[in-house]
């Protein structure tokens, strides 16, 4: 049951003159129309929400937030809705106080990012730090007095070389860039710092930071922030000093640090595999953290453990709470009763928050949390609770995600920021599917999105969007990706092949060391499925995808030469050059495949697209920004170039300085629109 609270009612009835108007598709400005709520946070009493709004300005085509103060209705708290924080302090990380007096953020002060508290009382919101790196993963301590958080320890190399003084008034080329670590550079971080991540301590009063944690380890990097021991005495975090971390990307274990500072740490798991997001109850009695076991498969599950916080040594006997549940758990917090832990977990296309008490069987506490990537429907998302009220971003298929509350068995919309947008728009329907795999049987989850105004008895073009991961899942959420597809008149199809998660661990690893395999048949069941409706012109079939989409487009077009075009966006198309160019190469040769290039070149070539180019005859066109360092640039690079040398149709959209996530509003737009472009100038002739 769902519910909006009185501040939406009045926003629909001051909204009403929109609705005069004749509903429009969407269209490509619609993206800087847009708003969703990003990391609401729930205060302490339960009246109030503190959460991002997220916006993109069209004038100097940016990502912006604005932190909000958002009641809870019938709590007795705030009666309206009021900015706390502008877009010129670019706010994020809102958390607050465990009094609920304040509420401390990351926001730009001049150039720098830096830690703000603001008093409520007041209204103002005062820098509280000085710091050179951008500050992350805050931690209130449980008196309120002290926030911990993680920053960069810059390390300087030590020196190859030294050039000559140079004369007064010259001007030479910029230093050389000398790298003697690895990995280098990250998507979307860009070329790295050479250093450590450590975990600090902000004395709230005085702004005075010192440094709990100390040596080699990235510590709490991999968490969703620090943890405080009830008594406030120890900072617990994940890392791994080990002198081989570097290779060993997903492997860590966690530390209880002295949180004064300068002490020595007491490592408290020793298990081969993952630790991180440690909390602990509110009795300070047994440690709660989210881990895996490692089997060395391209897909392991997180669980929820718990064990009993030693006073020395590390754990022993760790239980796993959602071993049953089959479905990977993050973000976790304790009741506050202190009888199980609260998580986030994925299943079937949308996120849930679940409950794992001590004794006894988890159980669904929000059954439906939606995303906040308005550009895809992946799944994702987060919450805040206190037992009794959640709030998180709602599933939505018509516009980006709502702010909603789950509380008492309904849902209560508290700010649909898109009620005016939806108004004005026609949208089409979107339909849910499962299609047998003509692989062996298993059921693929997948849906619709039809054009507006759909007509059955008309013929359509086919548009088939892959995800990337390729362990992540598609859900039936908005995304302004596939709206412009629907509303440019192609049925949209997206789908959770094997490989996805969100189906179980055995699933997901259908697709282990043999990825691209079965999961291309999956995708054209799908397509098959779709086109015995009868509403589909199969002379007009497209296919595309982004990362491990890429992968699977470029992989289908060598594979079957059914589609009238394709997108290839970001795609790995030599694992060769992926494994010793991007940076993730050490989780390609650990886990993904069984060795290294040079020690079976066979396998990778195998799997690369590259190795069934000499069978494409689909026009394509690569998009990929010159800034990716995840599916490097000379990976679209060498499909492009592979294509002309073969008198392929083919072409390559370069966009500047943007990263994996195809960087600023506009860039989206261009591979969005330059997708559809390419589709409509290309049909099969009829046979």
């Amino acid at each position: 049951m769902r519910v909006y609270s009185g501040l939406i009612g009045l926003a629909l009835v001051l909204a009403g003159p929109v609705w005069a108007d004749t509903p429009k598709p969407v269209e490509a400005l619609d993206l800087y129309r847009l708003e969703q709520p990003i990391d609401p946070q729930l205060s302490p009493d339960g009246k109030q929400v503190a959460v991002l709004r997220q916006t993109r300005d069209i004038q100097i085509d940016r990502v912006q937030t604005d932190l909000w103060l958002v009641p809870v209705p019938g709590s007795g708290g705030v009666d309206v809705r009021r900015l706390l924080v502008g877009a010129d302090r670019a706010p994020s990380t809102p958390r607050w106080s465990p009094d609920g007096n304040s509420i401390a953020f990351v926001g730009k002060d001049g150039t720098k990012s830096q830690i703000f508290v603001l008093d409520l009382k007041d209204g103002i919101a005062k820098p509280r730090t000085t710091l050179k790196f951008s500050p992350s993963a805050l931690s209130w301590s449980p008196d309120g007095k002290k926030i911990a958080f993680v920053n960069l320890v810059e390390e300087k190399p030590e020196a190859i070389y030294n050039l000559p003084e140079k004369p007064e008034g010259a001007t030479w080329a910029a230093p050389a860039r000398v790298l003697r670590t690895f990995p280098y550079r990250a998507d979307p971080e860009g070329w790295l710092t050479p250093g450590d991540y450590q975990v600090f301590a902000l004395d709230v009063a005085t702004g005075a930071v010192t440094q709990v944690t100390s040596g080699s380890g990235d510590w709490g990097r991999e968490d969703g922030q620090p943890a405080w021991t009830p008594d406030g005495q120890f900072v617990l975090v994940s890392g791994n000093p080990a002198p081989d971390a570097h290779l060993k990307p997903v492997q860590s274990d966690l530390y209880a640090w002295p949180a004064a500072g300068g002490g020595t740490p007491r490592q408290l798991t020793t298990d081969d595999g993952f630790e991180n997001s440690p909390v602990v109850s509110p009795d300070g009695k047994t440690l709660a953290y989210v881990g895996w076991r490692n089997r060395q498969t391209s897909f392991q599950r997180t669980d929820v453990f718990v064990a009993t916080l030693p006073a020395t040594g590390p754990v022993t006997q760790a239980r796993n709470l959602t071993l049953k549940l089959d479905r990977p758990a993050s973000q976790i917090s304790w009741r506050k009763d202190g009888r199980g832990v609260n998580f986030l977990y994925q299943d079937v296309g949308i996120s849930r928050v679940g409950f794992a008490p001590l004794d006894g069987a988890v159980s669904v506490t929000t059954p439906e949390v939606g995303n906040t990537r308005l550009l895809l429907p992946s799944s994702g998302g987060s919450y805040s609770t206190d037992g009794t009220k959640t709030v998180y971003p709602s599933v939505e298929a018509d516009r980006p995600a709502n702010l909603a509350l789950w509380s008492q068995g309904k849902e209560t919309i508290l700010w649909d920021m898109n009620a005016a947008w939806r108004a004005s728009k026609s949208i089409g329907k979107l339909e849910e599917i499962w299609t047998p795999s003509s692989a062996d049987g298993r059921k693929v989850h997948g849906w619709i999105l039809y054009p507006p105004n759909f007509d059955p008895s008309k013929k359509y073009p086919l548009a088939m969007d892959i995800h990337g991961g390729p362990h992540t899942d598609y859900g039936p959420m908005f995304s302004i990706t596939h709206h412009l597809y629907a509303a440019a008149g192609y049925v949209t199809l997206f789908t959770n092949p094997r490989g996805s998660i969100g189906y179980g661990e055995e699933f997901a690893n259908l697709i282990n060391l043999c990825y691209p395999c079965q999961d291309h048949d999956d995708l054209m069941s799908s397509v098959d499925a779709v086109i015995a409706r009868g509403f589909i012109d199969t002379n007009r079939l497209y296919i595309g995808g982004g990362s491990g989409g890429g992968v699977l487009s470029s992989w289908a077009i060598g594979k079957t030469d059914r589609f009238a075009a394709a997108s290839v966006k970001r795609p790995v198309i030599n694992w060769t050059s992926e494994a010793l160019t991007s940076d993730i190469g050490a989780v390609v040769t650990s886990y993904w495949f069984e060795k290294r290039p040079w020690e079976e070149p066979e396998k990778y070539w195998a799997r690369s697209p590259l190795s069934l180019v000499g069978k494409v005859r689909t026009p394509t066109i690569i998009i990929t920004g010159e800034s990716d360092y995840r599916t490097p640039m000379s990976e679209s690079e060498q499909y492009f170039q592979a294509l002309q040398l073969q008198g392929v149709e083919s072409a390559l959209v370069r966009l500047p300085d943007a990263g994996h996530g195809f960087g600023r509003p506009s860039q989206w737009l261009a591979a969005i629109l330059s997708t559809i472009g390419w589709y409509d100038s290309h049909s099969k002739k009829a046979e």
